[in-house]
Formats: C-alpha cells, sequence, structure tokens
C-alpha cells in the first residue's frame, strides 16, 4: 500500500527587523488552509536581507519559497532561486517594496499578500545582473528586479534617513529627490548600449531598469517591463534649470502615458535626455559615482556591465 501524498507546504523566510511577526503569522495560516497547504518551515533571516537559510528551506523541499521582509530581503533570496524553476512569493514589510509595487503585490494588506504568495499567478520575470569596479579597486556583482544606477535614484538611497524610513515610510525620499533634482553635479561617463558605438557626455542621472515604478508610484522607467528580455536606460545630462524642465514635462507627460510612450533620442531633447531600451549596458566613469541597486546602496562605482537573465525566476502574483 503506498503512503498517502503529503500536502505542500511553504519555506518563509523573514526579516525580524522588518515584519510584524505575530500578524504574518496569522495571515500565513489562514493562508495555507485556504490553500490547502502544510504548516510553513519558518526560518530568520539576519535582518540585513541574507539568503543564508535559503539552503536549510530547499532542502525541505518546498512548494514555494516566500520572502518576507523589505527590498532587501526580496533581492537577496529572489536572486538566488533563479535558474531553479521554484515559485516565489512576496509578503513586503518594506519601505519602497519596490518589486511588489511593480507585480502589484498589496503593501499594506498582509493577508491579501500571503493569500498572493500561497495561490497567486506564476509568471517568468527577469533579473538584472549588476557588475562592477568602484573606486577604490573593489569589485563584485549584484543581481536586481527593479533598477539600479547612478543618479536620482542613488542620490534617493543615500539620503534618506532610517529613522524618517521607520516613522514616515517611503515620504523619507521626498527630501532626497527633492535635493537630487536640484544638484548642479554631474559625471563625465561613457555608456554603450548593446556593444553600439559608446555614448560620451557629463551625466547627472543614468538609470538602468527591468520596471519602472518607484515610490509614490512615480514611474520613472515607463515603458519598462519585467518579462521583455530587455533594460530600459534613462540618462539625464544635467538639472541646470533647462535640462531640468525638460526632464519634469517629460516625466509628467509619461504618468499618464495610455500607450507605450515613444523612445527618446537625445538628439530630439537638444541631448537633455535619452530614453531607450537594450539587453546590454556598458557604462565607465571618470571618477567615481554612487551607485544603487533596488534601494541598496553599492558605493562609488567606476565600471559597471549590465545583462539581463531573461525568464530567470517565477514569482507569484495578483494576475
Amino acid at each position: 500500500m503506498s503512503a498517502p501524498l503529503r500536502p505542500p507546504h511553504a519555506a518563509i523566510l523573514y526579516n525580524p527587523q522588518r515584519v510584524a511577526l505575530h500578524r504574518l503569522k496569522r495571515a500565513v495560516a489562514a493562508a495555507e488552509r485556504s490553500a490547502g497547504y502544510a504548516p510553513s518551515l519558518w526560518l530568520q533571516t539576519d535582518g540585513n536581507g541574507s539568503h543564508g537559510p535559503l539552503g536549510e528551506a530547499l532542502a525541505s523541499r518546498p512548494a514555494v519559497v516566500i520572502a518576507a521582509g523589505g527590498d532587501g530581503t526580496v533581492r537577496q533570496i529572489g536572486s538566488a532561486l533563479a535558474g531553479t524553476g521554484l515559485p516565489f512569493g512576496i509578503i513586503p514589510s518594506g519601505t519602497a517594496n519596490l518589486l511588489a509595487r511593480n507585480l502589484g503585490i498589496p503593501q499594506y494588506d498582509t493577508d491579501r499578500a500571503a493569500s498572493i504568495a500561497f495561490s497567486g499567478v506564476e509568471r517568468a520575470i527577469d533579473i538584472g545582473v549588476l557588475e562592477y569596479r568602484r573606486d577604490d579597486g573593489t569589485s563584485g556583482r549584484v543581481d536586481y528586479f527593479v533598477m539600479a544606477g547612478f543618479g536620482i535614484d542613488a542620490d534617493m538611497v543615500a539620503g534618506s534617513d532610517p529613522v524618517m524610513k521607520r516613522r514616515f515610510g517611503w515620504m523619507a525620499y521626498v527630501g532626497p529627490i527633492l535635493r537630487s533634482l536640484v544638484r548642479k553635479t554631474s559625471h563625465q561617463t561613457r555608456y554603450s548600449l548593446d556593444g553600439a558605438q559608446p555614448i560620451l557626455g557629463q551625466l547627472h542621472t543614468l538609470i538602468v531598469g527591468n520596471s519602472g515604478t518607484v515610490t509614490a508610484g512615480l514611474k520613472l522607467l515607463p515603458d519598462a517591463r519585467l518579462d521583455d528580455g530587455m533594460f530600459d536606460v534613462l540618462a539625464i545630462r544635467s538639472m541646470r534649470p533647462r535640462d531640468r524642465r525638460t526632464f519634469i514635462r517629460w516625466l509628467g507627460q509619461s504618468q499618464g502615458a495610455a500607450t507605450i510612450w515613444p523612445h527618446v533620442d537625445p538628439t530630439t531633447t537638444g541631448g537633455a535626455l535619452h530614453y531607450a531600451q537594450a539587453a546590454t549596458v556598458s557604462v565607465s566613469l571618470d571618477a567615481g559615482a554612487m551607485f544603487q541597486a533596488d534601494g541598496d546602496a553599492i558605493g562609488a562605482v567606476v565600471h559597471a556591465d549590465f545583462r539581463v537573465l531573461a525568464g530567470a525566476i517565477v514569482v507569484r502574483t495578483g494576475g
């Protein structure tokens, strides 16, 4: 007589500094029962988004791995699942919640997010890979889901105060964004899209992204899709008054675009703005610029290579 089939279970990796554990466990228990799952395996991260417990999670042969925490936890655990085919669920509890925001997963409804993690629609999405060299000679690699680069988004990360983030959430980013919009310094940059002739010039901002919505629903990359195998690339020459007006006008128009926004060639904006798509991007700077990836600061980078891992991970979404 064959042994009865065991019900599936989830492995939940949670950041204790980010989650309200009692509420999270209550929401998960309800989602488990509704989806016909056995009790989940609970594993605590080190509070810095580490995926150290992932090996233990995978050894338990879960039907889904769920990250409960902020962007660091989601990025670290999700990228470590690349190529496994194992579904990835997200119960967001950070400040920006970038991937959850772009997947339509509720940020302030733990019950609904848990339900999606257990029984949501599965979708294969891309992962961005950033290999970099800092100005001190050290190098590294970071995988990300939403966007990376220097300028506005890196200023937002570097300038936000942790206490303000805990107290006021995404509003803590408003001040750094406004300061970036009046910062007049720029970086001498060479960047190449898909190996083409490098584009040379001074840049205030260069963003390379898989998806484009950031804090407060702002679309920095209006054409970006998580599953098209391409990066969207935004280059902003400066934040001097004329260039800033061009950028703000374009940004305002793109928020309400009902159709795919036409790519912007620098010749059509007097060189103030360049928006394009590419599967690979290579960037060199004469001096280090502060980079970030999905809300994590990387440091002062002098060279960066970006590439896409198309359809590398299966996420559960609300449909």
